[in-house]
Formats: C-alpha cells, sequence, structure tokens
C-alpha cells in the first residue's frame, strides 16, 4: 500500500520553534486532520532534504526560471551533503548566481529544514486559514510539500 504525506517546514533550513509553539501547531493539526493516519513534529541537528517522494518531477532556478540539470543538482546535493547541509548556497549552473539550494524551485515542492511536521495520509489538502495559523504560531512562514510513498 502506498502512503501520502503532508509535510510542513520552515522557510528558513536553520529554524526550529520552541516547545510551546510547535504543541500549539500540534493542537490545531490535529484538530483540523482528525482522519490522519499519524501525526508528528521532528527537528534535527543539522537541515535534512524534506523530499517529495515519488512526486519528484525537476528543478528550477529561481532566478532565471531554466531547469536545473539533475546531474549538477545531485553533484551539489552530494557537496552540501559533506558539510551535513549547513552550507547550502552554489552557483547555479544556468545564470551563475550564487543561492541557496532550498531556495530553487522544486516541482514538486520540496526544501531543506531543521524541523517538521508530517501527517501521514491527511486525507485532504491543508487549508489557507490553517497555513496562516500555522505560520503565526510557528512565527515564520511554512513551505507544503506533498510526498508520496
Amino acid at each position: 500500500m502506498s502512503d501520502d504525506f503532508l509535510r510542513l517546514i520552515p522557510s528558513s533550513p536553520f529554524y526550529i520553534p520552541d516547545e510551546k509553539a510547535i504543541n500549539k501547531a500540534l493542537k490545531v493539526i490535529r484538530d483540523d486532520f482528525s482522519l490522519a493516519e499519524s501525526i508528528n513534529a521532528e527537528a534535527y541537528e543539522s537541515p535534512r532534504f524534506i523530499d517529495q517522494g515519488s512526486n519528484w518531477v525537476r528543478v528550477f532556478c529561481s532566478n532565471c526560471n531554466l531547469e536545473i540539470d539533475i546531474d549538477w543538482w545531485q553533484s551539489a546535493m552530494d557537496q552540501a551533503y559533506e558539510s551535513d547541509f549547513r552550507i547550502l548556497n552554489m552557483k547555479v549552473p544556468c545564470c551563475g548566481v550564487e543561492m541557496s539550494l532550498n531556495d530553487l524551485r522544486y516541482d514538486l515542492p520540496a526544501g531543506f529544514a531543521k524541523f517538521k511536521i508530517e501527517i501521514r495520509n491527511p486525507g485532504k489538502d491543508i487549508t489557507e486559514s490553517c497555513c496562516k495559523q500555522l505560520e503565526s504560531i510557528l512565527g515564520i512562514p511554512i513551505r507544503i510539500i506533498w510526498a508520496h510513498y
């Protein structure tokens, strides 16, 4: 059987909300996603790539909007991995601009984070009002990632 995961991460790959904010956010999510199979929050010592599983399509430069070659991206990921993803800035091959791997435009969305909330088989999409409420609680804009495995 396959599973869908709704993953919510801070827009900054290095941000971890305080415990009070996490608990408050989890309450909102549990109320809104009462039929979800599971809901959990995780924090990590260093950023991790929060992927979209089989929902991966491609990645684009957020500066010039050209598609990034997958071989370059994989090499950049290998290089970033050497620093435990603490150094994410790379010079993109398309336009030569230095930017964070987190700021590339992933299709479908993905990103780097030291903190995530994950909802397994949520049964529905997150509403804009719930998203805004979570951003207010967590104190930062969030990125919504749909993963499928």
